[in-house]
């Protein structure tokens, strides 16, 4: 038997899964570190505790299989940071992850010289503090680093490299850095010019299925891999998100239902939205682009109204030995289609797509004395699907998706999928795998550059639609005129705050 080592490196942890070519799950762990947020919205990580996670999950799986079986390692990894490395491939400082916004005033220096619609149709990204050229030049400005800095890089970079001694990127998560350019699949030299980032620090562009190197003689006993073991460069996990879950055809969809939720498709060009309420990223592969509408607080608006005016719905739980979560959501489908006029704003961690208003705030709108706990529990659950279906309706512009997949751990939720089927007027199919869809990309990614896998199409050798959830006619109709209301409600809020 041969296997793939896929590891996807998120923000709380490295998920360590090892798949058979053949399509099954043979193994999977968790090893957890730590993240620092401090100064209101900075956010970094030790790179050195993400290789050691790195190195236990790796131990602790190749001890279950002969190593020699081990075909190639991969990775997932979260994009839009920025780890510098000096000539001697040293870490220089903490890497500074997506999560941080200080680099206010960088961003406000590139939309100067570049202008932002200009970077948009450059990049297929917003301009804004998050992408990893904001936060190279917030580190040139404040750490003094120019004469040290030899190259940045992202998270799972930093691990192929600490595996190989290679030091390199891919597309995908190219992509998510503001300096690359989607439509030729380069650096852009124009915005690297325009921040005065000298191109020498970026580092050299891949294909996701790309021999990034073999594991090292100093890499064997930190691991448990064998020497020369094949490392594939892997994806962003957006991309790996999307090629994961079995999206290889141009116009197919998907929705990610977690803390916080996106849809996403296949083009053969980025989506260049008027009004930037979408973005793009860039694919395993040269020239493929996966348009992308994210939202800030989907699984933690559900999580929030759980916490905070559920707490009968706990206490019988814990007394009958129940899940809060059946109890809330028997409620919420018992509840008739537009909450009986309530409407929630889930704007609890302000918002990107659509509005891309970091201000905004959450709201319970259209209450009255007859108002029902059950009306606003189910106003959470609609606010959610409504932001999702301002999305898609940027991308039904172009394509009409009436079926779309979904994963996530909210997705095992059967009144989850049919609020979403009938919000969004789509069929939604669960797939068997829920929670490994970066995981999947990355074994792609290995499989495909070791050719055991003999394409993106080979995923379904993984992956199997298990349950589809039709949308309702009467209430879709009902929601399609409801959500003219659920943003008409957003804007009149907007600038509001206490």
């Amino acid at each position: 038997m041969q296997y793939i080592l896929a590891h996807d490196l998120g923000t709380s942890g490295d998920k360590a899964t090892l798949f058979s070519t053949d399509g099954a799950l043979v193994a999977a762990v968790v090893e957890s570190y730590p993240c620092r947020y401090y100064n209101g919205n900075w956010a970094e990580q030790n790179p050195d505790d993400w290789y050691a996670a790195v190195c236990r999950a790796t131990k602790a799986l190749t001890a279950q299989v002969s190593p020699a079986d081990i075909v190639g390692v991969s990775f997932s990894g979260h994009m839009m940071g920025a780890v510098f490395l000096n000539g001697r491939g040293e870490v220089l400082r903490s890497a500074i992850i997506w999560a941080d916004q200080r680099a206010t005033a960088e961003q406000q220096r590139l939309m100067e010289r570049v202008g932002d619609e200009r970077f948009y149709a450059i990049t297929g990204n917003r301009n804004n503090p998050t992408n990893s050229i904001c936060k190279i030049l917030w580190s040139l400005d404040h750490d003094g680093l120019g004469g040290q800095l030899h190259k940045v890089i992202n998270c799972k970079d930093l691990i192929v490299y600490r595996l190989t001694g290679n030091i390199g990127t891919d597309y995908s998560d190219a992509s998510g850095t503001g300096a690359f350019d989607l439509n030729t699949f380069t650096w852009s030299a124009e915005i690297l010019e325009a921040a005065g980032v000298p191109a020498s620090v970026m580092p050299e562009l891949h294909a996701s299925t790309d021999l990034a190197g073999r594991v090292t003689a100093k890499a064997v006993a930190e691991t448990g891999l064998l020497e020369g073991t094949p490392v594939y460069c892997g994806c962003g996990d957006g991309t790996a998100a999307s090629v994961g879950t079995g999206v290889s055809a141009v116009g197919q969809g998907y929705i990610s239902l977690g803390t916080s939720a996106w849809i996403s498709y296949r083009d053969e060009k980025p989506l260049l939205d008027p009004k930037q309420r979408t973005f793009n990223l860039a694919g395993m592969e040269k020239g493929s682009v996966y348009p992308l509408g994210t939202m800030q607080a989907a699984g933690s608006s559900y999580s929030w109204m759980r916490d905070q005016l559920c707490g009968a719905e706990r206490c019988k739980a814990q007394a009958q030995g129940g899940s809060i979560y059946d109890e809330i959501n028997r409620q919420i489908a018992e509840t008739p289609v537009g909450a009986n006029g309530v409407l929630f704003l889930p704007y609890l961690m302000g918002e990107r797509s659509p509005w891309w208003d970091a201000n905004a705030r959450g709201a319970f709108l259209g209450l009255k004395q007859e108002t029902a706990h059950a009306d606003l529990l189910r106003a959470v659950m609609e606010g959610v699907a409504m932001n999702l279906a301002l999305i898609l309706q940027v991308f039904r512009e172009k394509y009409p998706f009436d079926t779309l997949r979904i994963i996530g751990a909210a997705a095992r939720e059967p009144v989850w999928r049919q609020v979403l089927a009938d919000v969004l007027n789509a069929r939604i199919e669960q797939l068997n795998l829920l929670e490994e869809g970066c995981s999947l990309g990355a074994v792609l990614a290995a499989g495909i550059g070791a050719g055991v896998l003999p394409g993106p199409a080979a995923i379904d050798r993984f992956l199997r639609v298990e349950q589809v959830t039709e949308p309702c006619p009467d209430h879709a109709d009902q929601y399609a005129a409801l959500l003219p209301r659920f943003a008409d409600a957003y804007s009149r809020l907007r600038g509001f705050s206490c």
